[in-house]
């Protein structure tokens, strides 16, 4: 590849992995995830909530376009999507339970 094996890309992925390691970052992960999960699939909007740490997709019986419309525009909550029916969510690894409580809120918000 042009770039693989690059000392720069290297160190630069060297460091990442330090970060993740000081921070435990994956051990957050782990915890903060199933927290989400377990409270999303409290709320009966959402068909069927799947996942693994913090890549969690939420699955809605109809369209999401109007709904990740409403987070963005009402809540500024930017989600991905996959599929049609389909909302992911991606955060970042240092996502706190407070920030996910945050989420939450917003979410039950435009679901109402």
């Amino acid at each position: 590849t042009t770039f693989g094996g690059n000392h720069l890309a290297c160190s630069a992925a060297l460091a990442v992995l330090d970060v993740m390691e000081q921070e435990s970052l994956v051990e957050n992960a782990a915890k903060v995830g199933p927290y989400l999960q377990q409270e999303l699939k409290k709320m009966p909007q959402i068909k069927d909530v799947r996942g693994l740490g913090l890549m969690i997709g939420l699955e809605f019986e109809a369209p999401i376009k109007e709904l990740r419309l409403r987070l963005l525009k009402e809540q500024h909550v930017f989600t991905g999507v996959s599929g049609t029916n389909v909302i992911r969510l991606l955060p970042p690894l240092c996502l706190s339970l407070k920030e996910a409580d945050i989420f939450l809120e917003r979410l039950r918000r435009v679901l109402e």
